[in-house]
């Protein structure tokens, strides 16, 4: 079992002989993505903790407890149908291929249930990014191609789990999801200590959950979002390990995924029933090739920015961003600091001047990374 990457900036040949592209790991504004993740970047970057300080005194925000701002949540700015659109068109105009686009937002298939109620998606599958806390560190499943009947069942136990279940549960749901024909189970960014454990303790769960559960996972995901010296290790995690290998984009923001997974089959049933045989191929697109740092610093423009066309009106950044009040009740940024803010027209200046694309060179210049592609 291997996985075959071809390099298309190198060479398109190696492309041509497969006749469908598919989109894995895409986020709409149905997945939370939680601030928790940013409390360590703020620590290291005294002028952001300032400005965030600053602000939070200003609107009476200032003795929220740190463990209540880790539980507040912002939400990428497309809506399910754009974001399978966007996938789409780059698979069928830059490829010229058959496209399967699979939406997979955190812990929720209610991306799926908007793309398959009529249209173009309406054969989308029914997908999600399962969080799964192990052994002290935590990992993330791509699931793929629920069967719609019994998906929200499944979704539900899923998140029983998330929320405190035994091992035993986590078994029973990955065996169960495994065994049906047509799903696709991939370990997603395996390397990544997202919860910050720990290398060590991150490095003892995944050899722990491999070694009780890894005969139930298709496949490892190389994830387009992540340094290419774990993209590396991965790669050498699978061939170690007998997993194929799947691409994963990742995307949050505007821009399709530089990685697309190539396949005969025509469906994404075939596609997954290759993968679990053990044969897959992913195509690492021209935008790989860019800085990590610079496609990272062009997603946080793409989240930062207006959306005028926004499908749930949230037209600035701070509509996409929430936190739960002392009761109990969701509020937005916006409504909490209100739409005229100074930091929030100082952001959504500075983010329109870093847009501009006689400023692109000096980006990437200024995020230029010294690590080489594989």
């Amino acid at each position: 079992m291997n996985a075959d990457l071809p390099l298309w900036w190198k060479d398109r040949s190696a492309c041509r002989r497969f006749r469908t592209g598919v989109s894995l790991h895409s986020h709409t504004l149905h997945s939370r993505e939680y601030l928790r993740s940013i409390t360590p970047y703020l620590d290291r970057h005294r002028w952001l903790n300032w400005l965030a300080r600053r602000e939070a005194r200003r609107h009476g925000l200032a003795d929220i407890p740190r463990a209540e701002i880790s539980r507040a949540w912002w939400t990428p700015p497309l809506a399910p149908r754009d974001a399978w659109a966007l996938e789409n068109t780059q698979i069928e105009n830059s490829l010229q291929k058959r496209a399967l686009v699979s939406i997979t937002d955190h812990d929720n298939i209610e991306a799926a249930a908007e793309l398959r109620a009529g249209g173009e998606s309406r054969d989308a599958p029914v997908s999600l990014e399962w969080t799964a806390p192990y052994e002290g560190s935590q990992f993330h499943f791509g699931v793929h191609n629920l069967p719609p009947e019994g998906a929200q069942f499944l979704v539900e136990s899923m998140r029983e789990y998330t929320e405190g279940g035994s091992e035993e549960l986590l078994g029973s749901l990955l065996h169960t999801v495994s065994v049906l024909p047509e799903t696709l189970l991939a370990l997603n960014h395996p390397l990544w200590d997202a919860e910050a454990a720990g290398a060590r303790m991150h490095r003892y769960a995944l050899a722990r959950l491999l070694e009780r559960h890894g005969r139930w996972i298709h496949a490892l995901e190389f994830n387009a979002d992540r340094p290419w010296s774990e993209n590396r290790a991965t790669l050498e995690l699978a061939r170690g390990n007998g997993f194929p290998v799947v691409g994963g984009g990742d995307r949050h923001g505007c821009h399709a995924s530089p990685v697309v997974n190539l396949t005969d089959a025509a469906d994404f049933a075939g596609f997954a029933q290759e993968v679990r045989a053990g044969r897959s191929a992913t195509a690492l697109l021209p935008r790989l090739r860019e800085s990590r740092k610079l496609r990272l610093f062009e997603t946080a423009l793409d989240i930062l920015r207006d959306h005028p066309g926004h499908a749930r009106g949230w037209v600035r950044w701070t509509d996409r961003v929430f936190y739960t009040r002392s009761s109990g009740e969701t509020a937005s940024l916006s409504e909490a600091w209100g739409r005229e803010s100074g930091a929030v027209r100082g952001i959504s200046g500075l983010m329109g001047l870093l847009r501009a694309p006689t400023i692109r060179p000096a980006l990437r210049w200024a995020l230029a990374e010294k690590e080489g592609a594989l």
